[in-house]
C-alpha cells in the first residue's frame, strides 16, 4: 500500500467516490460482484506478521489456534447482557466471480461486537479476514445479510452517505504508515481535517491534542521518516483519531515491525483501548497477540469458528 492509496481512503471519506462501492453497479442489495485472476483473497497481501515466542502455555503444547482463540475469548468475557452491540453481522455472505465460477469467501456471518471492547479477528492466509474487514467497513456491499454499525444499515446507504459514515465513526490504521514525505508529523495528521474544509488553527489544534494523547507530540515537527517504526504507527494511529471516532481499525498494524516495536504496539494498543475507552478491532493471523484482546474472533474457511463469534445472550 503506497502513499496515494493513503491518499485515496481519505479523498473517499471527504468525497464520497467510493470506488470499491460502486465499481461495477453494485447496489445496496449486495449482488454478486465480478472479480478479475485466480484469486480470492480480498485487498492487499497482507505481509507476514513481526513472530515472537509464544507465551501462552497452550500454545506450547500444541492447542490449535482455534482452541486457544476459544479459550482466551471465553476467559476474558465481560457483562455485555445490558450493552447493545456497536457492531453486528446478521448472516452475511459475501461471493465473489472468477470467470464462470461463483467462489464463496464469507459464510453465513454472525458477530456482535460491544463498545470498548478489544477485539482480534484471527485466521490463517486466505480465511477471509480481509474481505470480512472490507464488509465491516462498507469497502464491500456483502451479497447477502446485514451489517449495522452504531444502528446503522450501512447496507442500505448509498455510496456518497456510506463514505461520510465511515469517516464519522471509524479510524483506520494501515499496516504501513505511509506519509506525504513533504510534510511534518503534525501536518500529516492533520491532512484528514485539511480534506475536510476545517481550518487551519482548529485542525492543528485537533492534531496537536491527538499526538499528545499517543505520547508523541515532543516530536510534532519531526518528518516522520526521522521516526521508529513504533513511533511512526503511534502518529499513524493520532491521524486515525482526528475525527474522534468512536471505532479504531488496524488492519495487520505490526506486519512491518520487528518484533520488539511489535510488541510495543501491541501494548500501547491495549493502553489505548483502556485510556480512552474506544472499541478496538484489529486483524492478524498471528496468535501471540490474543492475549492482549478482550476477546478473539476466529475465522476460518470463511466461517467462525464455534464459541468465538459472539456472547451467548
Amino acid at each position: 500500500m503506497d502513499i496515494s492509496h493513503n491518499l485515496a481512503i481519505f479523498l473517499i471519506m471527504a468525497n464520497g467516490k467510493d470506488k470499491k462501492t460502486t465499481k461495477n453497479g453494485n447496489k445496496k442489495n449486495g449482488n454478486t460482484k465480478k472479480r478479475n485472476g485466480t484469486g480470492v483473497k480480498n485487498g492487499s497481501k497482507l505481509n507476514e506478521a513481526a513472530t515472537r515466542q509464544p507465551t501462552n502455555s497452550s500454545a506450547k503444547n500444541g492447542a490449535s489456534i482455534s482452541e486457544l482463540a476459544t479459550q482466551v475469548g471465553e476467559s476474558k468475557k465481560t457483562t455485555t447482557d445490558s450493552k447493545k452491540p456497536i457492531i453486528e453481522l446478521q448472516h452475511v455472505n459475501k461471493s465473489f466471480e472468477v470467470g464462470k465460477s461463483t467462489i464463496p469467501v464469507l459464510k453465513d456471518i454472525n458477530i456482535k461486537i460491544y463498545p470498548r471492547e478489544f477485539i482480534i479477528i484471527l485466521g490463517p492466509s486466505g480465511s477471509g479476514k480481509s474481505t470480512l474487514l472490507n464488509t465491516l467497513l462498507g469497502l464491500e456491499y456483502p451479497t447477502s445479510g446485514k451489517v449495522i454499525i452504531n444502528k446503522q444499515d450501512i447496507t442500505e446507504l448509498s455510496p456518497n452517505k456510506l463514505a461520510k459514515f465511515r469517516y464519522s465513526v471509524f479510524g483506520i490504521v494501515f499496516q504501513r504508515a505511509d506519509w506525504v514525505r513533504s510534510l511534518n508529523v503534525i501536518q500529516n495528521v492533520a491532512m484528514p481535517l485539511a480534506i475536510n474544509n476545517v481550518g487551519n488553527k482548529e485542525r492543528m489544534d485537533i492534531a496537536l491534542s491527538r499526538l499528545k494523547e499517543m505520547g508523541i507530540d515532543d516530536h510534532s515537527n519531526y518528518m516522520p521518516a526521522e521516526l521508529s517504526g513504533g513511533q511512526q504507527q503511534k502518529v499513524s494511529v493520532a491521524r486515525s483519531l482526528t475525527g474522534n471516532p468512536p471505532i479504531l481499525v488496524a488492519d495487520e498494524p505490526t506486519g512491518n515491525l520487528d518484533t520488539e516495536s511489535a510488541g510495543k504496539v501491541m501494548r500501547f494498543f491495549r493502553d489505548l483501548n483502556e485510556r480512552l475507552e474506544k472499541t478496538l478491532l484489529m486483524v492478524t493471523h498471528n496468535i501471540d497477540y490474543v492475549s492482549y484482546a478482550t476477546r478473539t474472533i476466529y475465522i476460518r474457511d470463511g466461517k467462525i469458528v464455534e464459541g468465538s463469534g459472539s456472547f451467548k445472550e
